[in-house]
């Protein structure tokens, strides 16, 4: 199986980048245009690019079912995790009104996209499926995330968010794949997208750091040990374990497998600081929850995937 220095060596530089985009941020180097024309470029271009050069023509979907799989978990998964953060936050004394509405959307949703794309990159070489898959199971979740999720904080929902560059590129990247299409995509075309597209990891990564440094204000450590903990709990802990519990007992490809290990691995992810600060949540805890469980999957992402590889998908080497 991957040892854990091998996988650690392949979390580490991800955190290091993300380190490096909140220090330019905090350091005034990163203006607030520069900012949002990094964010608009990375999602109405380069994103799109990498999924259109990842999921036409990727062997891990060949079947139909594959992506059916893929969506319907992203999506219950997700809910599960929701369900859990909010019992979870309930068991620790929070109540609506004192952060237990941000505290659920937080805590139940792991970063399931830029953070893990490149360790799936770096873990499977030569093996394009389960970084393919990746975006297939974002559809789901971002369901999950804009009708459940905005649900929670608000009390309604906004589909209309979905209409946006990679979900669309997810569509169009679908359709291409399962009607033959993109086969007859000229090999000009496949190679600016792959040159475009491998540049949107590095800078969703850099920028995901920036976002964390806007965010960070004083104040920021009142009361985060409790919310810190059952964040590490909810996240790390028990809704991981639902997503292996799934990983180990559905029957599942080999490369959807491998895709949820990493994904049970993953820290909180970084949108809901955004979600909250938009809705009227309370930004602070989110915060809270992205800090500290990113800190602690530093340590205890590559023992969660080296397991799962091993007992789940059957030894990785």
């Amino acid at each position: 199986m991957a040892s854990y220095g091998t996988i650690f060596s392949a979390i580490l530089p991800v955190f290091l980048v993300i380190a490096t985009g909140l220090l330019f941020h905090r350091r005034g180097w990163l203006s607030e245009e520069t900012e949002t024309g990094m964010m608009k470029l990375g999602m109405n271009l380069l994103a799109p690019c990498l999924i259109l050069s990842l999921v036409p023509g990727n062997p891990a979907l060949q079947k139909l079912a594959t992506a059916g799989w893929a969506i319907g978990l992203g999506f219950v998964l997700i809910l599960g995790g929701f369900l859990i953060a909010w019992l979870a936050g309930l068991a620790g004394g929070m109540r609506v009104g004192t952060g237990l509405r941000t505290f659920t959307i937080s805590s139940g949703i792991q970063n399931y996209g830029f953070i893990a794309l490149p360790l799936l990159v770096d873990l499977f070489p030569g093996n394009e499926g389960p970084s393919g898959l990746m975006f297939i199971f974002g559809i789901g979740v971002e369901l999950a995330m804009w009708t459940a999720g905005l649900a929670i904080l608000t009390g309604k929902a906004g589909l209309r968010a979905l209409v946006n560059g990679p979900f669309l590129a997810v569509i169009l990247a679908l359709l291409l794949n399962y009607t033959g299409a993109y086969r007859y995509i000229p090999g000009v075309v496949h190679t600016s997208l792959d040159m475009l597209g491998r540049c949107a990891v590095p800078m969703s990564i850099f920028m995901i750091g920036a976002t964390m440094g806007r965010f960070l204000r004083e104040g920021i450590f009142t009361d985060i040990f409790r919310v810190g903990l059952s964040s590490v709990i909810v996240r790390l802990g028990l809704h991981a374990s639902l997503i292996l519990a799934a990983a180990h007992f559905l029957p599942l490809p080999d490369d959807l497998r491998r895709l949820l290990v990493v994904q049970a691995s993953m820290p909180a992810a970084i949108f809901p600081i955004v979600l909250a600060r938009l809705f009227n949540g309370q930004p602070r805890v989110a915060i809270q929850i992205v800090v500290v469980t990113s800190v602690i999957s530093l340590g205890t992402a590559p023992f969660v995937i080296a397991w799962g590889l091993a007992k789940i998908v059957g030894g990785e080497g």
